[in-house]
This record gives C-alpha cells, structure tokens and sequence, in this order.
C-alpha cells in the first residue's frame, strides 16, 4: 500500500492539478461514449460528442472572449473544464435549438467569471450558477445524468485522484458522510429502510462527481481547511434536504452556490498583482524572485497561486502554487522556485521575467501555518525546494525552539544557507554528500530521512511540520505517526 502511496505522488507530482481534473472529465466521458455505444445508457454516441465538442468549444471561445473584453488574460484551462462539466450534467442536445441553449448556458459559465467577480476574482463556480441563471430564466434544466450507477466507478476513480491531488479528501468525505447520513434519513422515512433502497437513493444523487470536480473548486473555497469544512457540511445539508420556495427549487449547484456565498464572507478574495524587483540564484539551481505588491494578509506558511500566461505553454499549464516569503503587510514578498531539466514552459517563463514585469496571484491559501503558543518545540522536515515555509515562519515574531532536518542531494542543493546561518535554531542536513557544510555548526546526517533519524528528535508534544515532495512527505508523516506525533502538517509541492 505504502509503495502504491508513493506512485501516485511520483505520478501526481508532475501533472498540475488542472490537468488531473481534465484528465479525469475526459476518463469519465469516454467511459459514458463505451456505455452509449453498448446501449447501457440511453444517449446517442453521436449527440454526446456534439456535446462535448460544443460545451468546450463555446466555453473556450466565450473565455478568450471576455478576457478580451475585460482585459484580462484567460485561464483556459478553467474553461474546458467547465465545458466538460456542463457536457456531463446537461442531457445531450437533440436539435439545433437544444444544442443554442446548451451553447448559451456555456457563455453564461463564462461570463460569470468576470461580471459576477470582485476585485478581480470569480465568486461563483462557473458550471454552478450557469446551471442556477439557465434554470431560473427557464433557458434549460441539467438533468443531472452523470448520475448513473453504470458511471460509478470511473467516477469515483477520476475524483479521488482529483481530491488526493487537491488535498481535499477529508472535506469530501465529511460531505458525503452528511449527505448520506440525511439520505438515509429521507428513505428511511418513504418506507422500510434496506440496503437496496439507500443504494438507489445514493446512486441517484451525483454527490461524487460533485464533491470531486465541482466542491473542490480552488478558487471558490476559503483559506482555512476549518472554513471548507463548514462549507462542506452546509452545501452537504441543502444538496439533500428537499427545499422549495415559490418556483425555485433546491438543486445541488444552488447549494453550491449558498456554499460560494458562504466563501466569500470568510474571506473577500481579490487578485494580488506582483511586480518582480529581482531575481537572484539559491543553490544549485533554484530562484528567488522578489516582488513589489501592494500589502496584503497572509499567514506564515500559507501559499500562493501564482497565474503567468506565456507563449510556448505546455501542458502543465499557467498556474502553480508557491509559498510565500515575508511578513504579512509587508509590500515586499519573495517566492522560490528551482529550474530542473527539462523544466516546464511555466517556470521558464517566471525565470525568465524581467524587472518591471507583472504576474497575478489568483488566491492565497493553506494550513501549514505556525502554532498560536510560541514555546510549542516545533521539527521542521524539508526536502528540496520544501524549505520555502520555514523562512516564513523565521520571520515571524516570537521566538520560537525549532530544528530543522533537511533533506538534499548534495551540499551545492542547499538553499537559503544565508538566511538559516543568522537565526537561533538547529540544523541538520541530511545528504549523502560529504561535501563541507556551509556552516560549521550545523549537523550532518549521512543518508536520507529515516525512522531511525526521527527517533532522535520527535516528542509527543513536538509540532511536525513536513514540506517537500510528495513522496518524502508521505514517508515521512508515516514515520513521525509512528513515533506518537500529535501535531502534524505537511505542504505537498504536488504539481510543482
């Protein structure tokens, strides 16, 4: 189990998690054309892919159009995802007015990112309040059809890849557990409750594919993983409970979108500009790049999402994630990145900025941030670029007892060796270089992060934090799990 755990991180790690989503759209639909053609659902083949090819095409055209006319630059990526979305709740068009609603449906998706926006940021998702706006204007009705026994497993499949990458199980097993839990509750209430009749009811509602691809929607979620998890448990409520009032009925994109609303009163999301100041080389062949902003909140250890279109994008895309350097309001913040060959089109493109240049963060985020009580000792587990957070966290005021195990290939790999060297903490490297160390007080561990090692420097009251790639970061939770850790966190670099 622990090695198929580290394939998927291996394998996850170097797709971003907008391609997983699509990568899953495109299983998931290609799984309903095999059952269309063997007559196991009552579609044509030949009306599904005109969906498809429809949903996406006017979404991407619709994009690029309103970035024009808004003078943004389009994420198109979002785009054919949400024509893929809308291709899988909307029952293929029969006709060529039934396929002009479903293509207004999709400017509508659209649109929405930029009029229904603040401050440059969308506040609904896309699919979601296409689908309330077309039902509302009697325009057209999603039926919901992903919602097919037959589709389950590949469903289920797309969007546990889809939650793992996202780091969003937990929120979406929460949701789910509530759902069904009041599942059960409205059948049991029709009749005799059997395992039977509350398959049939599960089944009938599409709360997998919902949790996996449209709950977890990134832009449209608070910060805090506390704040998602309330928004799981209210969407989770009225996706399942039976509301009317007057013509409007309660349907799971209205729900989602009372769970947008909620988002946007935990936190006004804004686009953050950035203007690079300079760029200067760490290690062996990593970046710093130091931007000028406008202040903004944030917390030590909690990232950004970086959005830089460039020419030649590949299919990672244009956005990623980073961790921010700094102190929250200060109208300086830097990032880290490194530049491994071959290196994606997108860090070639933030590499290669030049002074002046502006690039935008969509959304600030995370939970691997400090603990409130100061003298909590807390063990630092790095790997690689992973260091990022924790010259966040020397930044922050408060002295605070810290080790530091980081993990490198060889000593060149070493980053921010300056700034470790001019505060009060314990450092060991770990490596299996022998080169000499960049500071004669630090610790050498010979060799990668182990068990053993771990022993040497967890207590049941340390705080683990644990930053890196992916499959160290497994490793190493499950070793420090092992050890009686109470207080854990890691900082996936998936999709870096």
């Amino acid at each position: 189990m622990n090695k198929l755990r580290d394939l998927i991180d291996r394998q996850l790690g170097i797709v971003s998690m907008y391609h997983v989503v699509v990568i899953g759209l495109v299983a998931i639909s290609g799984w309903a054309l095999v059952l269309m053609a063997a007559g196991e659902l009552a579609y044509s083949p030949l009306a599904f892919i005109i969906s498809i090819a429809l949903c996406t095409g006017v979404s991407f055209g619709s994009n690029t159009l309103f970035g024009w006319l808004f003078g943004v630059r389009p994420h198109h990526e979002s785009a054919v995802i949400t024509g893929f979305i809308l291709a899988l709740l909307f029952t293929p068009p029969v006709g060529v007015l039934a396929g002009l609603k479903l293509a207004l449906v999709a400017v509508i998706a659209m649109a929405s990112k930029y009029v229904l926006a603040v401050r440059g940021k969308h506040l609904f998702n896309p699919a979601a309040i296409a689908i309330v706006i077309a039902s509302v204007g009697q325009l057209a009705y999603a039926s919901w059809w992903i919602a097919t026994p037959a589709l389950l497993p590949v469903t289920i499949l797309a969007a546990g890849l889809i939650l793992y990458k996202t780091q969003k199980v937990t929120m979406a097993v929460l949701f789910l557990g509530i759902s069904i839990t009041l599942l059960s509750i409205q059948t049991a209430f029709l009749g005799p409750l059997s395992l039977q009749a509350l398959g049939a009811a599960i089944t009938s509602w599409p709360l997998i594919f919902f949790a996996g691809v449209m709950l977890s929607e990134p832009q449209t979620l608070p910060s805090r993983r506390s704040q998602q998890y309330l928004i799981a448990a209210v969407v989770a409520v009225f996706v399942t409970v039976p509301l009317h009032y007057g013509t409007i009925v309660m349907t799971p994109a209205l729900a989602l979108i009372i769970g947008n609303i909620l988002a946007f009163y935990f936190s006004t999301r804004r686009s953050i500009i950035l203007r690079l100041i300079d760029t200067k080389p760490i290690g062996s062949n990593g970046h710093e790049l130091l931007f000028d902003t406008k202040s903004f909140q944030f917390e030590p250890g909690q990232y950004m999402e970086l959005s830089l279109p460039h020419r030649g994008m590949d299919r990672r895309g244009m956005r990623r994630v980073f961790s921010i350097i700094g102190r929250p309001y200060d109208e300086q913040v830097s990032i880290a990145t490194r530049l491994p060959e071959p290196s994606s089109s997108f860090k070639r493109a933030l590499v290669g900025m030049k002074k002046g240049q502006l690039v935008y963060a969509t959304r600030v985020a995370g939970d691997f941030v400090l603990p409130k009580e100061t003298a909590d000792p807390i063990l630092f587990i790095a790997g690689g670029i992973g260091i990022t957070p924790l010259i966040s966290f020397l930044m922050a005021p408060g002295r605070r007892d810290i080790t530091i195990l980081y993990a490198v290939s060889s000593v060149a790999d070493i980053m921010f060796a300056d700034v470790l060297r001019q505060y009060d903490i314990k450092v060991v490297i770990v490596t299996p270089d022998t080169a000499p160390l960049p500071d004669p007080a630090w610790l050498r561990q010979h060799g990668v992060i182990t068990r053993e090692l771990l022993t040497r420097y967890i207590q049941p009251d340390t705080h683990v934090y644990i930053s890196g790639p992916p499959p160290m970061v497994t490793r190493a939770k499950r070793y420090a799990a092992s050890l009686g850790a109470r207080h854990i966190r890691t900082d996936h670099f998936t999709g870096y």
